[in-house]
């Protein structure tokens, strides 16, 4: 009888020790496009920035759209993508996960190669 008890505690804890090993969890962020942070967006005048600056700073444009019916009017589009991924697994018997995404779309009108507006959408 005293095998027996001594045997199912070793069992016992063999099996919460070998599990810690079987148990896998992770998080990670991969991030695409041009981050656009707010001073750099604070340092954009209207009317007064140029549209040679704002590629030598931000690089060139993910887009450019020429305005239909207004010369020299073009919209650059400026594009950043961010997934988080956030998952657990316990080794052949559950897994899950999620992913987040966030895309950030910036646009700057430019008339004549001067920025005559700006504006931010987020999804």
């Amino acid at each position: 009888m005293d095998k027996q008890i001594i045997l199912g505690i070793l069992l016992a804890g063999f099996i919460s020790v070998a599990s810690g090993c079987l148990i896998v969890s992770g998080k990670s962020t991969k991030e695409s496009g041009t981050r656009i942070s707010n001073t750099t967006l604070g340092q954009i005048e209207p009317g007064v920035t140029t549209e040679s600056w704002l590629i030598a700073t931000l690089g060139e444009p993910d887009r450019r759209s020429d305005v239909e019916g207004q010369e020299g009017v073009s919209v650059l589009l400026y594009e950043h993508c961010e997934t988080k991924s956030d998952g657990t697994a316990v080794f052949l018997i559950f897994a899950g996960g999620s992913d987040v995404t966030r895309i950030t779309t910036t646009y700057f009108e430019v008339d004549d190669g001067i920025v005559t507006r700006t504006w931010t959408e987020r999804s």
